[in-house]
């Protein structure tokens, strides 16, 4: 093993999935400013272990309607064949791609050991971490969630912000433990919901702005000067997938995926 030198650089791990519109937005941000730290990006599958591509795909047929469906599908074949991607970023800055079809798998760990990761950033991760994944690096693990913790915990937190019509929603980058978007937050930054604003464009502006607030991040934690702040339980909202109903609501009062 590699032995490090009392000004070695993070060794960072970001645990990604391929998905075309909104992480390459956002690794795109973050690996522009910190680069010499990333030590790998690892694929994770779009979907986990209790899901199908193919449910995946029925699911978002539901909320979405034949012709929003249709749109996306569209713009995700034009982002697959010549859009950013996650592995032309690596390649672009020249950073190892690791396949992670089970994240909490003995060799995928090994593999974190033999990289010698001191943190890990999860980005849009389908997958939940595990105790021995969160206590590997020694770090830790951290995500960045597209919703103003300790509210709108869960999936989609861009949606519900919309579907609710708050003035805004914001990004939080916070610690990982073993309950979802639960941990210390390291930074918030507030976004504003701007008049027309559609789930996409939202989406991607939140985005934007967490691979810059996942930067000032690591820098914190790199000089270990993180004052965290709470995400207390008793304060927290949770939403989950919305429903088929739930997505035609939200279209009856004018609200617009893209």
């Amino acid at each position: 093993m590699e032995v490090r030198g009392p000004n070695a650089t993070m060794r960072i791990v970001i645990i990604a999935q391929d998905e075309p519109f909104a992480v390459p937005v956002l690794l795109e941000e973050f690996v522009a400013r910190k680069a010499e730290d990333v030590a790998a990006i690892a694929i994770a599958p779009p979907t986990s272990a209790r899901e199908s591509f193919i449910q995946l795909l029925r699911r978002w047929w539901q909320v979405f309607g034949p012709l929003t469906f249709l749109k996306y599908a569209l713009r995700y074949l034009r982002h697959k064949l010549g859009g950013p991607r996650v592995q032309s970023i690596a390649r672009r800055w020249k950073l190892p791609l690791i396949s992670a079809p089970d994240i909490n798998a003995p060799e995928f760990l090994d593999r974190l050991r033999e990289l010698q990761c001191d943190l890990i950033i999860s980005v849009a991760s389908p997958q939940i971490f595990r105790r021995e994944l969160l206590e590997l690096p020694r770090h830790g693990c951290i995500n960045v969630h597209s919703g103003p913790l300790p509210r709108y915990r869960g999936q989609l937190p861009t949606f519900w912000a919309l579907f609710n019509h708050e003035p805004e929603t914001a990004v939080t980058v916070h610690y990982m433990n073993e309950r979802v978007d639960d941990g210390a937050i390291i930074l918030q930054k507030a976004i504003p919901i701007t008049e027309g604003e559609t789930h996409a464009s939202l989406m991607r502006r939140c985005k934007r702005v967490g691979g810059k607030l996942l930067a000032e991040a690591v820098d914190l934690i790199e000089a270990g000067k993180v004052v965290a702040l709470p995400n207390p339980r008793e304060e927290a909202t949770y939403y989950s997938f919305p429903t088929a109903a739930e997505a035609r609501e939200f279209r009856r009062k004018r609200g617009r995926w893209v």
